[in-house]
Protein backbone atom coordinates (compact mmCIF):
# COMPACT_ATOMS: atom_id res chain seq x y z
CA UNK A 1 0.00 0.00 0.00
CA UNK A 2 2.54 2.61 0.88
CA UNK A 3 4.88 1.46 -2.07
CA UNK A 4 2.11 2.21 -4.55
CA UNK A 5 2.14 5.05 -2.82
CA UNK A 6 5.50 5.88 -3.21
CA UNK A 7 5.21 4.93 -6.71
CA UNK A 8 2.67 7.06 -7.78
CA UNK A 9 4.98 10.37 -6.21
CA UNK A 10 7.96 9.34 -7.92
CA UNK A 11 5.54 8.80 -11.44
CA UNK A 12 4.27 12.56 -11.17
CA UNK A 13 6.86 14.44 -9.58
CA UNK A 14 10.69 14.78 -10.13
CA UNK A 15 11.50 12.44 -7.16
CA UNK A 16 15.04 10.25 -8.25
CA UNK A 17 14.47 8.09 -5.07
CA UNK A 18 13.08 8.08 -1.54
CA UNK A 19 13.41 5.89 1.76
CA UNK A 20 10.76 5.66 4.17
CA UNK A 21 10.56 4.49 7.69
CA UNK A 22 7.31 3.89 9.17
CA UNK A 23 8.05 3.25 13.46
CA UNK A 24 6.01 2.45 16.81
CA UNK A 25 7.64 3.34 20.24
CA UNK A 26 8.73 -0.15 20.17
CA UNK A 27 10.69 -0.27 16.78
CA UNK A 28 10.73 -0.01 12.94
CA UNK A 29 7.87 -1.70 11.81
CA UNK A 30 8.54 -0.56 7.91
CA UNK A 31 11.40 0.29 5.78
CA UNK A 32 10.52 0.94 2.26
CA UNK A 33 13.12 2.13 -0.57
CA UNK A 34 12.17 3.40 -4.12
CA UNK A 35 14.10 4.41 -7.18
CA UNK A 36 17.69 5.90 -7.15
CA UNK A 37 19.99 7.11 -5.02
CA UNK A 38 22.06 8.04 -8.22
CA UNK A 39 20.35 8.03 -11.55
CA UNK A 40 23.27 7.81 -13.94
CA UNK A 41 24.87 4.56 -12.33
CA UNK A 42 21.41 4.01 -11.54
CA UNK A 43 22.59 2.59 -7.92
CA UNK A 44 19.52 2.07 -6.21
CA UNK A 45 18.31 3.88 -2.81
CA UNK A 46 19.06 1.32 -0.41
CA UNK A 47 19.16 0.36 3.36
CA UNK A 48 21.88 2.24 4.06
CA UNK A 49 21.62 5.31 1.93
CA UNK A 50 22.31 8.83 3.39
CA UNK A 51 19.93 12.27 2.69
CA UNK A 52 21.13 15.49 3.89
CA UNK A 53 17.99 16.26 6.19
CA UNK A 54 17.77 19.60 5.90
CA UNK A 55 15.77 21.77 8.84
CA UNK A 56 14.77 18.36 10.06
CA UNK A 57 18.17 19.22 11.90
CA UNK A 58 16.68 22.25 13.96
CA UNK A 59 14.48 19.24 15.84
CA UNK A 60 17.54 18.18 17.11
CA UNK A 61 19.26 21.40 17.45
CA UNK A 62 16.49 22.53 20.18
CA UNK A 63 16.41 18.57 21.68
CA UNK A 64 20.33 19.42 22.41
CA UNK A 65 19.48 22.53 23.77
CA UNK A 66 17.08 21.12 25.68
CA UNK A 67 19.86 18.68 27.67
CA UNK A 68 22.00 21.75 28.32
CA UNK A 69 19.13 23.58 30.06
CA UNK A 70 18.20 20.24 32.11
CA UNK A 71 22.27 20.06 32.77
CA UNK A 72 21.42 23.91 34.26
CA UNK A 73 24.38 25.42 31.01
CA UNK A 74 21.76 27.43 28.90
CA UNK A 75 18.31 29.19 30.10
CA UNK A 76 15.83 29.68 27.35
CA UNK A 77 15.31 32.97 28.73
CA UNK A 78 18.44 34.57 28.63
CA UNK A 79 19.26 36.93 26.29
CA UNK A 80 21.65 35.35 22.97
CA UNK A 81 24.05 38.68 23.84
CA UNK A 82 24.82 36.59 27.74
CA UNK A 83 26.56 33.70 25.57
CA UNK A 84 27.69 35.92 22.37
CA UNK A 85 28.35 39.29 23.23
CA UNK A 86 28.87 40.54 19.73
CA UNK A 87 25.20 39.81 19.08
CA UNK A 88 23.62 43.23 19.68
CA UNK A 89 20.80 44.34 17.12
CA UNK A 90 18.81 47.17 17.45
CA UNK A 91 21.94 48.37 19.22
CA UNK A 92 21.03 46.03 21.90
CA UNK A 93 17.45 47.79 22.45
CA UNK A 94 15.51 44.70 21.97
CA UNK A 95 16.54 41.84 23.69
CA UNK A 96 16.15 38.23 22.29
CA UNK A 97 16.43 35.69 23.93
CA UNK A 98 17.57 32.18 23.41
CA UNK A 99 13.99 31.00 23.34
CA UNK A 100 13.04 33.39 20.91
CA UNK A 101 15.20 32.11 18.52
CA UNK A 102 14.06 28.37 18.95
CA UNK A 103 10.57 29.66 18.57
CA UNK A 104 11.30 32.14 15.16
CA UNK A 105 10.07 35.07 16.88
CA UNK A 106 13.39 36.59 17.27
CA UNK A 107 12.27 39.03 14.37
CA UNK A 108 15.81 38.10 12.39
CA UNK A 109 16.15 37.35 8.72
CA UNK A 110 15.34 33.98 6.93
CA UNK A 111 17.83 33.69 5.46
CA UNK A 112 21.43 35.58 4.30
CA UNK A 113 22.62 33.27 1.66
CA UNK A 114 26.05 35.23 0.52
CA UNK A 115 28.16 33.86 3.67
CA UNK A 116 28.20 29.78 3.71
CA UNK A 117 30.04 29.03 6.91
CA UNK A 118 28.31 29.62 10.42
CA UNK A 119 30.49 32.08 12.26
CA UNK A 120 30.68 34.17 9.55
CA UNK A 121 27.07 34.36 9.63
CA UNK A 122 26.24 35.25 12.72
CA UNK A 123 28.73 37.90 13.20
CA UNK A 124 27.02 39.29 9.84
CA UNK A 125 23.38 39.96 12.19
CA UNK A 126 25.82 41.57 15.30
CA UNK A 127 24.30 44.56 14.51
CA UNK A 128 20.62 43.65 12.74
CA UNK A 129 18.06 45.66 12.66
CA UNK A 130 14.51 44.06 13.11
CA UNK A 131 10.48 45.89 12.61
CA UNK A 132 8.95 43.89 15.85
CA UNK A 133 9.48 43.14 19.23
CA UNK A 134 10.93 39.54 20.00
CA UNK A 135 8.13 37.18 20.86
CA UNK A 136 5.48 39.28 19.24
CA UNK A 137 5.44 37.58 15.84
CA UNK A 138 6.13 34.26 14.02
CA UNK A 139 9.11 34.68 11.39
CA UNK A 140 10.50 31.69 10.29
CA UNK A 141 14.63 32.26 10.15
CA UNK A 142 17.44 30.14 9.66
CA UNK A 143 19.86 32.69 10.86
CA UNK A 144 18.16 32.50 13.92
CA UNK A 145 18.93 28.71 14.17
CA UNK A 146 22.15 29.42 13.12
CA UNK A 147 23.24 31.46 16.41
CA UNK A 148 21.73 28.52 18.38
CA UNK A 149 24.07 26.29 17.03
CA UNK A 150 27.09 28.84 18.19
CA UNK A 151 25.30 28.79 21.70
CA UNK A 152 25.87 25.15 21.90
CA UNK A 153 29.77 25.61 20.92
CA UNK A 154 29.97 28.09 23.58
CA UNK A 155 29.12 26.68 25.94
CA UNK A 156 30.46 22.79 25.42
CA UNK A 157 33.43 24.07 23.95
CA UNK A 158 33.10 21.82 21.14
CA UNK A 159 32.01 21.74 17.51
CA UNK A 160 28.35 21.72 16.79
CA UNK A 161 28.91 18.20 15.02
CA UNK A 162 31.07 16.59 17.66
CA UNK A 163 28.35 17.72 21.01
CA UNK A 164 25.52 16.77 18.74
CA UNK A 165 27.07 13.44 18.31
CA UNK A 166 28.33 12.87 21.54
CA UNK A 167 24.57 13.68 22.89
CA UNK A 168 21.97 12.78 20.19
CA UNK A 169 23.35 10.41 17.34
CA UNK A 170 25.23 8.14 19.27
CA UNK A 171 22.99 7.94 22.51
CA UNK A 172 20.07 7.21 19.97
CA UNK A 173 21.97 4.30 18.06
CA UNK A 174 22.15 6.60 14.91
CA UNK A 175 25.03 5.01 13.52
CA UNK A 176 24.57 6.11 10.23
CA UNK A 177 24.07 9.64 10.57
CA UNK A 178 26.49 12.42 10.95
CA UNK A 179 26.12 15.90 12.27
CA UNK A 180 28.07 18.13 9.49
CA UNK A 181 27.54 17.85 5.92
CA UNK A 182 31.51 17.14 4.24
CA UNK A 183 32.84 16.37 0.57
CA UNK A 184 34.61 12.73 2.90
CA UNK A 185 31.23 11.59 3.15
CA UNK A 186 29.68 12.01 -0.31
CA UNK A 187 30.54 8.17 -0.76
CA UNK A 188 27.68 7.48 2.08
CA UNK A 189 25.20 9.85 -0.04
CA UNK A 190 22.29 9.52 -1.93
CA UNK A 191 23.09 12.50 -5.02
CA UNK A 192 21.22 15.71 -4.69
CA UNK A 193 19.13 16.99 -7.40
CA UNK A 194 17.69 20.21 -8.69
CA UNK A 195 15.84 21.66 -11.97
CA UNK A 196 17.90 22.03 -14.97
CA UNK A 197 15.98 25.19 -16.02
CA UNK A 198 15.52 26.92 -12.48
CA UNK A 199 13.86 30.21 -14.34
CA UNK A 200 10.23 28.67 -15.45
CA UNK A 201 7.75 27.02 -12.91
CA UNK A 202 8.69 22.93 -13.59
CA UNK A 203 6.64 20.82 -15.63
CA UNK A 204 6.12 17.17 -15.18
CA UNK A 205 8.50 16.59 -17.65
CA UNK A 206 11.11 18.89 -16.26
CA UNK A 207 14.86 17.76 -16.32
CA UNK A 208 16.48 17.43 -13.44
CA UNK A 209 20.81 17.72 -12.83
CA UNK A 210 22.81 16.74 -9.96
CA UNK A 211 22.85 19.39 -7.73
CA UNK A 212 25.75 21.36 -6.54
CA UNK A 213 27.82 20.16 -2.99
CA UNK A 214 28.65 21.93 -0.32
CA UNK A 215 30.37 21.43 3.25
CA UNK A 216 27.68 22.37 5.38
CA UNK A 217 27.94 22.65 9.51
CA UNK A 218 25.15 24.93 10.69
CA UNK A 219 22.92 24.28 13.64
CA UNK A 220 20.05 25.03 10.91
CA UNK A 221 20.47 22.27 8.62
CA UNK A 222 24.04 20.00 9.27
CA UNK A 223 22.90 16.11 9.73
CA UNK A 224 22.51 13.87 7.41
CA UNK A 225 20.92 10.04 8.37
CA UNK A 226 18.93 7.34 6.73
CA UNK A 227 15.55 6.56 6.98
CA UNK A 228 15.96 4.19 9.67
CA UNK A 229 18.14 6.36 11.76
CA UNK A 230 15.84 8.94 11.45
CA UNK A 231 13.28 6.38 12.55
CA UNK A 232 15.00 6.29 15.65
CA UNK A 233 14.72 10.26 16.08
CA UNK A 234 11.03 9.53 15.72
CA UNK A 235 10.64 6.88 18.12
CA UNK A 236 12.35 8.85 20.56
CA UNK A 237 9.70 11.64 20.01
CA UNK A 238 7.03 8.78 20.76
CA UNK A 239 8.70 7.92 23.60
CA UNK A 240 8.39 11.58 24.76
CA UNK A 241 12.03 12.55 25.33
CA UNK A 242 13.15 8.48 25.88
CA UNK A 243 14.00 5.42 22.89
CA UNK A 244 14.82 2.01 24.10
CA UNK A 245 15.31 2.75 27.73
CA UNK A 246 17.65 5.73 26.79
CA UNK A 247 16.38 8.75 28.34
CA UNK A 248 17.33 11.84 25.97
CA UNK A 249 15.57 14.57 27.58
CA UNK A 250 13.43 15.35 30.93
CA UNK A 251 9.65 14.79 30.96
CA UNK A 252 9.60 17.96 32.01
CA UNK A 253 11.57 19.84 29.53
CA UNK A 254 9.77 17.58 26.52
CA UNK A 255 6.66 19.00 27.60
CA UNK A 256 7.90 22.58 27.35
CA UNK A 257 9.46 21.85 23.82
CA UNK A 258 6.26 20.68 22.71
CA UNK A 259 3.77 23.21 24.38
CA UNK A 260 5.58 26.74 24.39
CA UNK A 261 4.69 26.99 21.22
CA UNK A 262 3.19 30.07 18.77
CA UNK A 263 0.70 30.62 16.14
CA UNK A 264 2.72 29.64 13.04
CA UNK A 265 -0.64 30.01 10.75
CA UNK A 266 -0.64 27.00 7.81
CA UNK A 267 -4.06 26.12 6.24
CA UNK A 268 -7.41 26.41 8.36
CA UNK A 269 -7.67 22.36 8.00
CA UNK A 270 -4.20 21.97 9.56
CA UNK A 271 -3.76 25.34 11.63
CA UNK A 272 0.31 24.92 12.87
CA UNK A 273 1.79 26.00 15.75
CA UNK A 274 5.58 26.13 16.33
CA UNK A 275 7.13 24.94 19.70
CA UNK A 276 10.60 24.75 20.52
CA UNK A 277 12.07 23.30 17.17
CA UNK A 278 9.20 21.36 16.18
CA UNK A 279 5.50 22.06 14.32
CA UNK A 280 2.77 21.15 16.64
CA UNK A 281 -0.57 19.98 15.23
CA UNK A 282 -3.57 18.70 16.78
CA UNK A 283 -5.34 16.32 14.53
CA UNK A 284 -8.60 14.70 15.18
CA UNK A 285 -7.33 15.34 18.80
CA UNK A 286 -4.07 13.67 18.41
CA UNK A 287 -0.62 15.58 19.33
CA UNK A 288 1.83 15.25 16.00
CA UNK A 289 4.91 16.58 16.03
CA UNK A 290 6.47 17.63 12.47
CA UNK A 291 9.30 19.21 10.99
CA UNK A 292 10.28 19.51 7.43
CA UNK A 293 13.14 19.84 5.49
CA UNK A 294 15.08 21.37 2.07
CA UNK A 295 18.34 20.98 1.36
CA UNK A 296 19.85 22.14 -2.44
CA UNK A 297 18.85 18.49 -3.96
CA UNK A 298 17.27 17.02 -0.88
CA UNK A 299 13.46 17.48 0.67
CA UNK A 300 12.77 15.42 4.12
CA UNK A 301 10.19 15.04 6.38
CA UNK A 302 9.62 14.00 9.83
CA UNK A 303 6.64 13.31 11.28
CA UNK A 304 5.09 11.16 14.46
CA UNK A 305 1.94 11.45 16.32
CA UNK A 306 2.33 11.02 19.75
CA UNK A 307 -0.61 9.77 20.82
CA UNK A 308 -1.55 7.28 18.25
CA UNK A 309 1.76 5.82 18.29
CA UNK A 310 2.94 6.26 15.17
CA UNK A 311 5.59 8.04 13.42
CA UNK A 312 7.27 8.76 9.87
CA UNK A 313 10.23 9.55 7.97
CA UNK A 314 10.28 10.34 4.62
CA UNK A 315 14.05 11.16 2.91
CA UNK A 316 14.50 12.02 -0.69
CA UNK A 317 17.18 13.32 -3.41
CA UNK A 318 14.40 15.58 -4.87
CA UNK A 319 15.04 19.23 -5.52
CA UNK A 320 14.71 21.11 -1.71
CA UNK A 321 11.62 23.17 -2.98
CA UNK A 322 9.56 20.14 -3.59
CA UNK A 323 7.18 20.29 -1.07
CA UNK A 324 5.06 17.60 -2.36
CA UNK A 325 7.12 15.20 -0.18
CA UNK A 326 5.64 16.99 3.13
CA UNK A 327 1.80 16.18 1.80
CA UNK A 328 2.92 12.68 1.36
CA UNK A 329 4.57 11.80 4.45
CA UNK A 330 1.20 13.34 5.87
CA UNK A 331 -0.48 11.01 4.27
CA UNK A 332 1.51 8.49 4.75
CA UNK A 333 0.91 8.65 8.41
CA UNK A 334 -3.04 8.84 8.34
CA UNK A 335 -2.66 5.70 6.20
CA UNK A 336 -0.65 3.93 8.71
CA UNK A 337 -3.33 4.40 11.46
CA UNK A 338 -6.23 3.33 9.42
CA UNK A 339 -6.76 5.98 6.74
CA UNK A 340 -7.82 5.27 3.14
CA UNK A 341 -4.54 5.89 0.40
CA UNK A 342 -5.41 8.50 -1.91
CA UNK A 343 -3.03 8.21 -4.87
CA UNK A 344 -5.10 11.13 -6.49
CA UNK A 345 -3.42 13.22 -4.16
CA UNK A 346 0.17 13.16 -5.62
CA UNK A 347 -0.96 13.32 -9.55
CA UNK A 348 -0.10 16.58 -10.60
CA UNK A 349 -3.24 16.69 -13.46
CA UNK A 350 -5.37 16.24 -10.68
CA UNK A 351 -6.35 20.07 -8.93
CA UNK A 352 -7.92 20.15 -5.85
CA UNK A 353 -11.28 22.23 -6.14
CA UNK A 354 -10.93 22.46 -9.91
CA UNK A 355 -14.52 24.25 -10.13
CA UNK A 356 -13.16 27.36 -8.06
CA UNK A 357 -10.77 28.38 -10.62
CA UNK A 358 -12.97 27.48 -13.35
CA UNK A 359 -13.89 31.02 -15.70
CA UNK A 360 -12.91 33.35 -17.79
CA UNK A 361 -10.43 36.32 -16.96
CA UNK A 362 -8.68 39.21 -18.78
CA UNK A 363 -9.54 40.99 -21.97
CA UNK A 364 -7.93 41.33 -25.23
CA UNK A 365 -4.63 39.38 -26.10
CA UNK A 366 -4.28 38.29 -22.55
CA UNK A 367 -7.74 36.76 -22.21
CA UNK A 368 -7.88 33.13 -21.43
CA UNK A 369 -10.61 30.68 -19.94
CA UNK A 370 -10.00 27.66 -17.28
CA UNK A 371 -12.28 24.78 -17.97
CA UNK A 372 -12.66 22.08 -15.29
CA UNK A 373 -11.66 18.66 -17.71
CA UNK A 374 -13.09 15.08 -16.98
CA UNK A 375 -10.59 13.97 -15.05
CA UNK A 376 -10.34 16.29 -12.37
CA UNK A 377 -7.81 18.20 -14.01
CA UNK A 378 -7.66 21.83 -15.43
CA UNK A 379 -7.55 23.55 -19.00
CA UNK A 380 -6.04 27.21 -20.16
CA UNK A 381 -7.33 28.28 -23.33
CA UNK A 382 -6.09 31.37 -25.10
CA UNK A 383 -5.76 33.12 -28.72
CA UNK A 384 -6.95 29.28 -29.75
CA UNK A 385 -4.34 27.07 -27.66
CA UNK A 386 -5.20 24.87 -24.92
CA UNK A 387 -3.28 23.71 -22.27
CA UNK A 388 -2.79 22.04 -19.19
CA UNK A 389 -2.64 23.10 -15.70
CA UNK A 390 -0.21 20.96 -13.23
CA UNK A 391 -0.58 21.24 -9.22
CA UNK A 392 2.92 22.85 -8.31
CA UNK A 393 2.71 21.42 -5.11
CA UNK A 394 3.39 24.73 -2.74
CA UNK A 395 -0.38 25.97 -3.83
CA UNK A 396 0.11 27.48 -7.04
CA UNK A 397 -0.14 26.36 -10.63
CA UNK A 398 2.04 25.71 -13.33
CA UNK A 399 0.91 25.38 -17.11
CA UNK A 400 2.32 24.24 -20.25
CA UNK A 401 0.46 26.82 -22.48
CA UNK A 402 3.22 27.98 -24.60
CA UNK A 403 2.75 31.73 -23.96
CA UNK A 404 1.57 31.22 -19.90
CA UNK A 405 4.47 29.10 -18.77
CA UNK A 406 7.12 31.47 -18.05
CA UNK A 407 5.51 32.45 -14.21
CA UNK A 408 3.00 30.29 -11.71
CA UNK A 409 -0.62 30.34 -11.82
CA UNK A 410 -2.99 31.02 -8.62
CA UNK A 411 -6.40 32.38 -8.02
CA UNK A 412 -6.79 35.21 -5.31
CA UNK A 413 -9.83 37.75 -4.45
CA UNK A 414 -9.92 41.59 -4.59
CA UNK A 415 -12.83 43.69 -3.88
CA UNK A 416 -14.72 40.00 -3.81
CA UNK A 417 -14.01 39.20 -7.16
CA UNK A 418 -11.50 36.62 -8.18
CA UNK A 419 -8.67 37.61 -9.88
CA UNK A 420 -6.00 35.48 -11.88
CA UNK A 421 -2.38 35.84 -10.94
CA UNK A 422 0.22 35.30 -13.09
CA UNK A 423 4.07 37.19 -13.07
CA UNK A 424 2.75 40.10 -13.91
CA UNK A 425 -0.67 39.71 -15.25
CA UNK A 426 -3.41 40.55 -12.71
CA UNK A 427 -6.58 39.38 -14.94
CA UNK A 428 -10.33 40.12 -13.49
CA UNK A 429 -13.46 38.18 -14.84
CA UNK A 430 -14.01 38.76 -18.70
CA UNK A 431 -15.70 42.21 -19.04
CA UNK A 432 -17.74 41.12 -21.66
CA UNK A 433 -19.14 38.41 -20.34
CA UNK A 434 -21.05 40.08 -17.64
CA UNK A 435 -21.60 39.35 -13.94
CA UNK A 436 -21.02 35.32 -14.69
CA UNK A 437 -17.53 34.59 -15.34
CA UNK A 438 -17.95 31.18 -16.11
CA UNK A 439 -20.62 31.52 -19.24
CA UNK A 440 -19.09 33.20 -22.74
CA UNK A 441 -19.94 32.76 -26.30
CA UNK A 442 -16.57 31.61 -27.24
CA UNK A 443 -15.08 28.29 -25.41
CA UNK A 444 -12.13 28.40 -27.43
CA UNK A 445 -11.18 32.02 -26.87
CA UNK A 446 -9.62 32.08 -30.67
CA UNK A 447 -9.46 35.84 -31.78
CA UNK A 448 -12.27 38.32 -30.32
CA UNK A 449 -14.25 40.15 -32.65
CA UNK A 450 -14.50 42.94 -30.15
CA UNK A 451 -11.68 42.64 -28.27
CA UNK A 452 -11.41 44.71 -24.65
CA UNK A 453 -9.29 47.08 -23.01
CA UNK A 454 -6.13 45.04 -22.80
CA UNK A 455 -6.12 44.66 -18.69
CA UNK A 456 -2.41 45.05 -18.66
CA UNK A 457 -1.83 48.25 -20.40
CA UNK A 458 1.79 49.40 -21.31
CA UNK A 459 3.18 51.51 -18.81
CA UNK A 460 7.07 53.04 -18.92
CA UNK A 461 8.99 49.91 -17.05
CA UNK A 462 10.07 50.35 -13.41
CA UNK A 463 14.06 50.40 -13.65
CA UNK A 464 13.91 47.60 -11.01
CA UNK A 465 11.61 45.23 -13.18
CA UNK A 466 13.72 42.47 -14.71
CA UNK A 467 15.20 39.06 -14.26
CA UNK A 468 17.96 39.08 -11.58
CA UNK A 469 20.72 36.14 -10.97
CA UNK A 470 23.58 34.92 -8.09
CA UNK A 471 25.79 31.97 -7.64
CA UNK A 472 23.88 30.97 -4.00
CA UNK A 473 22.71 27.80 -4.42
CA UNK A 474 19.41 28.00 -2.42
CA UNK A 475 17.86 30.71 -4.03
CA UNK A 476 19.76 31.51 -7.54
CA UNK A 477 17.05 33.93 -9.51
CA UNK A 478 13.65 35.42 -9.28
CA UNK A 479 12.06 38.43 -11.31
CA UNK A 480 11.12 41.58 -10.38
CA UNK A 481 7.91 42.62 -11.76
CA UNK A 482 4.96 45.59 -12.40
CA UNK A 483 2.02 43.97 -11.13
CA UNK A 484 -1.26 45.63 -11.50
CA UNK A 485 0.79 49.53 -10.38
CA UNK A 486 2.95 47.32 -7.87
CA UNK A 487 6.66 45.77 -7.51
CA UNK A 488 6.09 41.88 -6.90
CA UNK A 489 9.23 39.59 -6.45
CA UNK A 490 8.64 35.94 -8.20
CA UNK A 491 11.00 33.01 -8.09
CA UNK A 492 10.06 29.45 -10.02
CA UNK A 493 12.46 27.58 -8.00
CA UNK A 494 14.97 27.75 -5.12
CA UNK A 495 14.85 25.97 -1.71
CA UNK A 496 14.77 29.23 0.07
CA UNK A 497 12.44 31.23 -2.43
CA UNK A 498 9.45 32.76 -1.19
CA UNK A 499 5.77 31.50 -2.76
CA UNK A 500 4.27 34.17 -1.99
CA UNK A 501 5.86 36.30 -4.41
CA UNK A 502 6.12 39.18 -1.88
CA UNK A 503 5.25 42.84 -3.00
CA UNK A 504 7.94 45.36 -3.16
CA UNK A 505 7.62 48.32 -0.90
CA UNK A 506 8.94 51.56 -1.40
CA UNK A 507 11.56 52.80 1.36
CA UNK A 508 14.29 55.28 1.40
CA UNK A 509 17.24 55.09 -0.54
CA UNK A 510 16.23 52.73 -3.25
CA UNK A 511 15.54 50.33 -0.38
CA UNK A 512 11.89 48.19 -0.63
CA UNK A 513 10.79 46.15 1.84
CA UNK A 514 9.94 42.76 1.01
CA UNK A 515 6.49 41.66 2.01
CA UNK A 516 3.35 44.06 2.78
CA UNK A 517 3.66 43.39 6.48
CA UNK A 518 5.45 46.46 7.90
CA UNK A 519 7.48 44.21 10.88
CA UNK A 520 9.28 41.72 8.16
CA UNK A 521 12.79 41.86 8.04
CA UNK A 522 13.79 41.26 4.57
CA UNK A 523 15.42 43.99 2.64
CA UNK A 524 16.07 44.93 -1.21
CA UNK A 525 18.34 47.46 -2.18
CA UNK A 526 18.59 48.96 -5.87
CA UNK A 527 22.15 49.46 -7.30
CA UNK A 528 22.94 51.81 -9.78
CA UNK A 529 20.88 51.76 -12.95
CA UNK A 530 22.40 51.96 -16.77
CA UNK A 531 20.16 53.10 -19.99
CA UNK A 532 17.11 53.51 -17.37
CA UNK A 533 17.62 49.64 -15.85
CA UNK A 534 19.26 48.50 -12.35
CA UNK A 535 22.23 46.47 -13.06
CA UNK A 536 22.07 44.75 -9.48
CA UNK A 537 20.23 44.65 -6.19
CA UNK A 538 21.57 43.52 -2.70
CA UNK A 539 18.77 41.17 -0.92
CA UNK A 540 19.63 40.76 2.45
CA UNK A 541 23.61 41.05 1.84
CA UNK A 542 23.41 38.78 -0.94
CA UNK A 543 23.90 40.38 -4.75
CA UNK A 544 21.92 39.64 -7.41
CA UNK A 545 23.12 41.02 -11.08
CA UNK A 546 20.44 41.56 -13.94
CA UNK A 547 20.20 38.51 -16.17
CA UNK A 548 20.86 38.72 -20.33
CA UNK A 549 18.05 36.77 -20.52
CA UNK A 550 14.59 37.85 -19.61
Amino acid sequence: MISQLAKQLRTSWPVPGLAISIVTATGESMLITEGFADTESGAPVSDHTRFEIGSVSKTFTAFLLGQLADEGKVNFEAQVADYLPWFTPNGGSRKITVRHLMQHTSGLVAGADALPDAAARGYALRDATTCVEPGQMFHYSNEGYNLLGLIIEHVTGKSLADAMTERLLHPLGMRESTAHIIHEDIAHLATGYRFRHDAAPPLPSAPLTPATFFDYSAADANVTATASDLGVFARMLLGRGTVAGTRILSPERFEQIITDRVDAGGSAEHRSGYGLGVDVEIIDGHTWLMHAGGMVGYRSFLAADIDGGYGVAVLTNAPGDCQIVDRFGRHVLSVVQGASPEPALFDREIIADAHRYTGSYGAGSRRIRVDATADHGLSLTSNGTTGKLYDAGDGRLACDHPDWSAYHHSLSTVAGKPQWLCGPDSLGPDPTLGPDPTLGPDPTLGPDPTPGPDPTPATTPHPLAGHYRSYTPWYPSFRIVQRAGRLHMIAATGVEAPCDEPELIALDGGTFHVGADPRLPERLTAGPALNGSVLWVDLDGCRYTRSFRP
